[in-house]
This record gives structure tokens, sequence and C-alpha cells, in this order.
């Protein structure tokens, strides 16, 4: 599955005891940390560009932070055998003029674009998407799940409210 990821934004992973998980990434990793002792096993592969995660228990809800020699990438990584991923590539993302409408809410909409997602918020107040705060719209990483105010709302093309 490929993650079209923005920088700036931070995104979830989410690991299952069921099998491991490999994240690549577009350069070569210099360093990273999060988690604590005994949430899940790193293992180092294809020079230093994929990490694969063996997840040791299934309380896992933490942290992560990863360093490329001219970038940084935050992320959560959380357990759900439902909604974990095997494989991840992680791609740049960019921003676009050319959308397709995937859903339409009360309080929010969301846009299909080749390398991100467009969420516009419809209500009038701020929301949280994906641990940022948003008053009108904003360009989303495409891939990862997006909640919305702590709630799943879209995951591999499925709205979930």
């Amino acid at each position: 599955m490929i993650y079209y990821i923005f920088k700036n934004q931070i995104f979830s992973i989410f690991l299952s005891m069921a099998h491991l998980t490999a994240i690549t990434f577009p350069e070569r990793i210099t360093d990273y940390v999060g988690g604590t002792e005994g949430d899940f096993k790193i293992y180092e592969l294809n020079k230093r560009q994929s990490l694969v995660f063996e997840p040791k228990r299934k309380e896992i809800d933490c942290n992560f932070i990863l360093f490329e020699k001219d970038a940084k990438y935050y992320f959560n990584i959380k357990y759900s055998d439902e909604l974990a991923s095997q494989d991840i590539e992680i791609k740049e993302a960019q921003t676009c003029s050319l959308y397709s409408l995937i859903a339409d809410k009360k309080d929010y909409q969301l846009f299909d674009c080749p390398r991100s997602i467009l969420f516009v918020n419809k209500s009038k107040a701020k929301v949280k998407v994906n641990d940022q705060e948003f008053l009108d719209r904003a360009f989303l990483s495409k891939g990862p799940p997006i909640f919305l105010n702590g709630k799943l709302i879209y995951y591999r093309g499925i709205i979930y409210d």
C-alpha cells in the first residue's frame, strides 16, 4: 500500500500480531525513536531504507519519529488486527486542483486527489483531523487512516461514520 505523506503531518500505522509490518521510506533512515520497551521489535532492512515492525503485545499506542537526512516523519503506532497493513511504501504527497468527491457529510467533505486527500470543514468551528486543527480546508496525506476529532472516518476507500 502506498502512503503519500506530507512531511509536516502526523499519520497512523496499525500493527497486528498476525504478520510483520514493513515500511519503506524514500531515503536512507538516519535515526528513529518511539514506543516503549516491549511494544515491538524493529528490523532495519534495505540499506536502512525500510523498517519492519514485529509487535510483541496488543496494547500498543505510541508516537514514533523517524529521521532521514533532510526530512522527519511523525506517526502514531497502534494495534489493530482489522486495520493493519503488511507493506507500506512512503512517497511524497502533493496538493492538486483536480479531485473527485469521496464523501459529503453534514460537517465535512472529502475529495480524492492522485497524491493527497482534500478535507473541507463545513462546520464553523475548528476540527482536529489527524492530530492537527483546521478551520476550513486542508490537504491531507493519502493512504493513512483519517481521524476527525479522534474518530476514524476514512481508510482504504471505506467511509466509517
